[in-house]
Formats: structure tokens, sequence, C-alpha cells
């Protein structure tokens, strides 16, 4: 335990999203010194893959670490620890000496899809699932493997069956936290919170250090590949001496636990009590909050799961939909690089959207917008679902595309709402609004006309997860009081829902609903191949 009368400490907290790292010195007070965001490239592959080098990310990380503690001016005593939060659902397998044996498998990617249908098929069935083999998963874990395929198991199965040697080879699979800890530390090892998609340990119980024997032998996975179990609220060890003197940093720097975006998305923006949800408008968009049971919604694809937080469950729903769509969007179809010649993609290029889709009304002239462009997840599962303008006409323009889309995506937020308020067992009476996509005061204002409740901005959004994960290691360091953490949190703004717009968008939400399930037939016709 640290002298709690220390000042001017600091973590060097890194959060590795799909699009890259950004990296940040966080003090005390939840304040950011100094920070660097990186890219990083994403690979989608004809076969339904999606992957990322772990080589890259390891490389970047470093050199944005390097420059972060430089450009700051802090000493390298006054860091105390290094924490890292990351995407999930994502798989590398490495080799005794930890080097990654094949790309990273992204989260958008299903090619395990065929591995996990075939763990939970069976009569009788429910969606799809063996109703016995669905119930247990649900008790244990809090959800089934999914039949989309993209979750660890179905990632390592994966490798299992289409890449036998790669599997032979695998000393661990990690998740991204864990892998980048591993190499900060040497030590190879995880938490219940970490390798919750590898769907393998019995979250009835909080903190569990030991993989469950029915869902081991279910997924088909080998124990010895699987990385040993540390406390959620645990220290990995130190950091190596080769990496403290690459980065600038003191030999005595710890390096606590990792834990996945979700709970540090919630913590960063100052959810902790009971029921206080974070709205996080990032690559994939979910709704989070910590609460103090395991309940599960299987109809929703909505549950609780392990927090970061010891002995906290995380209420969670992800819409897998969200900032990622707002991009292919603009740099598809708006600044394609192709014949049109429609001009290199500026570095503004979200501003500009924010700022055409102002000039159209609400409701954006009867155009109608679906966000699925990854498929459908919460409120329902549905890999098939694509996206797509309905109602155009010839006097139909770019602006009105666009408000359309930020429209559309704030629909996705709307259906979520109700599901999210059933499953909680409490109404939402304002959302803490987050995530690199809340930078946009147009699509802030949206998202409290259609959802229908207050949109408290977060003063420095993009930091969320930064400033989430640091704080929880000052926590973890006996530093910082888990209640006190709300009060440390900057909000720059309330945006309160205009009432002339609500029939507005009734109207258009009750429209959205019955064209998704108009045209479901359609894309499952054109997309189950």
């Amino acid at each position: 335990m640290l002298d709690e009368h220390e000042s001017n400490k600091y973590v060097l907290a890194i959060d590795l999203g799909t699009g890259g790292p950004k990296i940040g010195l966080v003090d005390q007070q939840g304040r950011v010194k100094s920070s660097v965001t990186a890219s990083v490239q994403l690979l989608f592959l004809p076969d339904g893959g999606a992957e990322q080098d772990a080589i890259e990310w390891w490389s970047i990380i470093r050199a944005s670490s390097k420059k972060v503690i430089q450009d700051s001016g802090v000493s390298r005593e006054a860091i105390i620890a290094v924490a890292v939060t990351t995407q999930w659902s994502v798989t590398i397998a490495v080799d005794e000496d930890g080097e990654p044996l094949t790309n990273v498998i992204s989260w958008m990617d299903g090619r395990g899809a065929p591995y996990n249908r075939e763990i939970v098929k069976g009569f009788p069935n429910i969606q799809g699932y063996n109703l016995g083999t669905l119930m247990k998963y649900i008790d244990l874990v809090g959800f089934p493997p999914t039949l989309k395929g993209a979750d660890a198991l179905g990632h390592m199965l994966f490798i299992k069956h289409e890449r036998p040697e790669i599997y032979r080879r695998t000393y661990k699979f990690f998740e991204p936290m864990d892998y980048i800890n591993m190499r900060l530390t040497g030590k190879f090892s995880a938490t219940q919170n970490t390798v919750l998609p590898m769907m393998m340990t019995d979250n009835r119980k909080l903190n569990t250090t030991e993989y469950d024997p029915w869902l081991l032998k279910m997924g088909g996975i080998d124990r010895e590949k699987l990385p040993d179990l540390l406390p959620i609220d645990g220290i990995q060890g130190t950091i190596t001496s080769s990496v403290a003197d690459e980065l600038g940093l003191s030999k005595n720097t710890v390096v606590i636990c990792g834990v996945n975006d979700n709970s540090t998305a919630a913590i960063g923006a100052g959810s902790i009590e009971e029921g206080e949800p974070a709205a996080v408008l990032g690559t994939s968009g979910f709704l989070a909050s910590h609460v103090s049971f395991k309940k599960t919604d299987i109809n929703t694809s909505m549950g609780t799961m392990p927090s970061g937080l010891k002995d906290r469950y995380l209420f969670w729903g992800e819409l897998a939909n969200n900032g990622k769509v707002l991009e292919s969007y603009l740099k598809n179809l708006i600044f394609a690089q192709d014949g049109f010649e429609t001009g290199n993609i500026q570095n503004d290029i979200y501003e500009r959207a924010s700022a055409v889709a102002a000039e159209v009304p609400p409701g954006s002239d009867g155009v109608l917008f679906l966000p699925w462009f990854n498929g459908g997840l919460a409120p329902q599962e549905d890999p098939n679902m694509r996206g797509g303008f309905i109602n155009l006409s010839h006097k139909t323009n770019r602006a009105q595309l666009t408000r359309a889309v930020f429209e559309g995506l704030a629909m996705n937020w709307r259906w979520l709402r109700g599901p999210a308020e059933k499953l909680i067992g409490r109404p939402f009476q304002y959302w803490r609004l987050t995530g690199g996509g809340a930078l946009s005061d147009v699509w802030s204002q949206i998202m409290a006309d259609v959802v229908g409740l207050p949109m408290h901005r977060q003063a420095d959004p993009r930091n969320s997860n930064v400033i989430g994960i640091g704080l929880l290691a000052f926590n973890r360091l006996g530093l910082v009081k888990l209640g006190d953490i709300p009060n440390m949190i900057k909000f720059d703004r309330i945006f309160e829902p205009n009432p002339k717009n609500r029939p507005i968008y009734d109207r258009v939400f009750a429209h959205f609903l019955a064209c998704k399930d108009r045209v479901k037939p359609v894309f499952h016709a054109l997309n189950k191949s």
C-alpha cells in the first residue's frame, strides 16, 4: 500500500480500441496531463474475417507511451503504475515467448460461427440453441456462445479446427489487455473480467480464479492454453527492466491487472453507483451501468458481467453499430477514393458532417437510415441485418442523408433504452454521454431528442477510458476511493430533449421499427450465404 499523503503521482493509462491506442498520464484527480492518440490497421477478409496485427499494436503503444512521458515533463519516479484497458472478444494466440503466432482475430470476425453453433445445437431448439445448453450457459456465464461466432470462444475454435498447426503451437490465448500486460511484465495471466468472452468461468461468484470444468468441456479448448487467473482487483506485477528503460519508467513501476473497456468507460464517465448509465458513442457503441446482481435477457442480447470493480457486475448493451457506421458512410460514400474524385479525406470530416446535418430539419425530410452495417446485436442479435437508406427521391441530397445517419444511429439507441430499463429494473433519468461521438453538439442533441433523455456530456469524452483505468489503478493502490470518482468527472453541457421534436421522432421511430421488421426477410435472403 502506498502512502496516502504522497502527491503528484501519475498512472500511465493505455486504452487500446479498434481504431488504435489512446495513451495518457492521469493524476489522482482524474486529470490527463498529456496524451497521444494513434491509429492501427483493421483488415477485412473475403471470408468474413476481421484481423489486426498485435506486433503493430505493441510497437505503436511503446512509441506512444514514450512520447507521452517525454512530453509531460513528469519524472519517472512520479509514475507509479501502468494500467491497460482494451477492446475485448478479440483473440491473440501466442507462443511460449509471448510472440503472436497469427494475426489478431477481431470482435467483428464471425468465422467461428459454425463451431459455436455446433456446441449449442440440439432439441428442443430455441432461436438456434438447445434449451438445456442455453440455460446452463446463461446460469454459469451470463450468456451463451454467439451464433455469429464473434466471441473469443468462436475465435479459438476457428483456430483449432481451421488452423490446427497454429493451435498446436499456441501456448496461451489472450485478450488484448492481457497480451499487453504480458509484454509489460513478462507474466502470462488474466482475470475473470478479461476472459469473459472465452466463456470458461462461472460468473455466479465474483472474483473467481478458476475455470469451470463443464464450460471447459463444452468449449473444447485445452486448459493449458488458457492464462491463469488473478483476482479482478489484482496487481499483475512489476514492469520489466527492458521496457522500463525503453519507456523511461522506474523499474519499481507496477502493472495492475487489465480491464475491458466497457468497465473503464463507465468508471471514466463517473458511473459508479447502481443504475447510473453511461452511453458510449464509440466505434461500436454501448450502454454500461454498474449493478449489484447477475442477470441476462437472451431475447435482447443484454446482461451483466463481472466488472473491473471488485464485487460489482456491469450491465452492458452492445449495439455493434455506431461510430464505425458513421466513419464507413463518410469514407466509403462521401469521400470515397475512386473515379468520381471527390477529393482527399480531410481531418475534419466529422465536424463537416455535423455542420451539414445541422442544416436539415429533424426527420431528415423523410429519409430513414438503417444502421446495421455489422449485423444487429443488442437489443436483438441478427448477424444478417444490414444498413440502408429508405425513402429517397430525386430531391434527396447529401445533407439529408448525413442527418439521417445521425438520426438512424440515435434510433438504435432509443430501441435499446426500453429493454435496458426493464433489465436493470428502474427507469433512466439521464445518460452520461461519452466517447468520441459526444464531441458533436449535433449528434448529442439528436441523441437527447430521439432517446428522450437529458444527455450529460463528459468534458473530455475521448479520454473516458484513459481516465477510468487511471482512476481504477489509483483505487487499487489505495489512493482514490470509489465513492469519490463521480465528483472527479467533469461535464461541460447538458443536452435537454427539445419537446417540439418529440412528435417528429415518435413518428420516425415507429417507421424505423416497422421498416426493420419488413426488410428483415430481404436482408436474410441476401446475406445468409
